[in-house]
């Protein structure tokens, strides 16, 4: 810590002398945080600080917090500082794509705005963090590319016709957290491509995909390849199925208790779990 960072913490004639603060905020930009309101509103002195620490915005006056030129200087730094500009800016288009590349969480700031349904700012916070799915517009869950609005069946769910391309944000977000399947349009838990990329990434992701995809059996192998426990949401023909059941165990032992049909007491299968088991304390896997 600065002599110049205690100076202008405990010295109030110091928090309003700007060539202190300009001096102490060029060492440290959060030290704006004790200068006093008119410094921080000052543009000199929040450029300065701003300039050496974007989270130093945090501590602008809220009239310079509504200013372009001083958030997208620190949004440059640092997207994640976007959250603490006047929220009007949070519309700002070239603003939230900037902060969305370094934070992809930050999408959250553009729901009701129209920019959760940009599918470059979309695509682009999805690649940095599979999580933001959870931001976008739900039409952005189920679009496969084609503009407007979606044509809805009798039960209110957008026709297959009208799906044809971003299947790709969900591909991406499901590629680095297989949970986000659950967050995907159900003709996508239903899009055999993107289960696949789910429970690549996590076989118990299973468990978000469609009955039908639940009841394929290569579906199936692939996930409790991953981890036997997905055995838990496949369908319960193939729960019964010894082979897919040995798959499992062979895998996770622990597993043979989802079986069903009497494969949980099968002799052989219990068996084989010891033998995984001691298998896995020798080697680790």
């Amino acid at each position: 810590m600065s002599d110049l960072w205690e100076r202008l913490r405990d010295d109030p004639a110091a928090q309003q002398e700007k060539e202190v603060v300009l001096a102490a905020v060029a060492e440290e930009g959060i030290a704006l945080q004790f200068a006093s309101p008119e410094l921080q509103d000052d543009p000199e002195v929040v450029a300065t600080a701003v300039k050496q620490d974007a989270d130093a915005l945090e501590y602008v006056s809220e009239r310079l917090r509504g200013s372009r030129e001083v958030v997208a200087a620190a949004v440059e730094q640092n997207g994640a500082v976007l959250r603490f500009a006047a929220p009007h800016l949070w519309t700002d288009r070239t603003l939230l794509l900037a902060a969305v590349q370094q934070d992809g969480r930050l999408l959250k700031l553009g729901e009701g705005t129209g920019l959760s349904k940009d599918k470059e700012i979309v695509r682009a916070a999805v690649a940095q963090d599979g999580d933001a799915l959870e931001f976008a517009d739900e039409e952005m869950r189920a679009d496969k590319e084609a503009p407007g609005t979606p044509q809805l069946d009798n039960q209110g769910i957008p026709q297959i016709a009208w799906i044809s391309g971003l299947v790709e944000v969900v591909l991406l977000a499901v590629s680095t957290s297989g949970t986000n399947l659950q967050l995907a349009a159900q003709e996508l838990q239903d899009d055999p491509e993107v289960v696949r990329a789910a429970i690549k990434f996590d076989g118990l992701s299973l468990q978000f995909a469609s009955l039908r995809l639940r009841a394929d059996r290569d579906m199936v192998l692939a996930a409790i390849c991953q981890n036997g426990c997905a055995l838990e949401f496949a369908s319960e023909a193939l729960r019964q199925e010894r082979e897919v059941v040995w798959q499992a165990v062979n895998r996770t032992p622990r597993s043979l208790a989802l079986a069903l049909g009497g494969l949980a007491d099968d002799e052989e299968l219990e068996e084989l779990a010891r033998d995984v088991r001691c298998r896995i304390q020798e080697t680790g896997r």
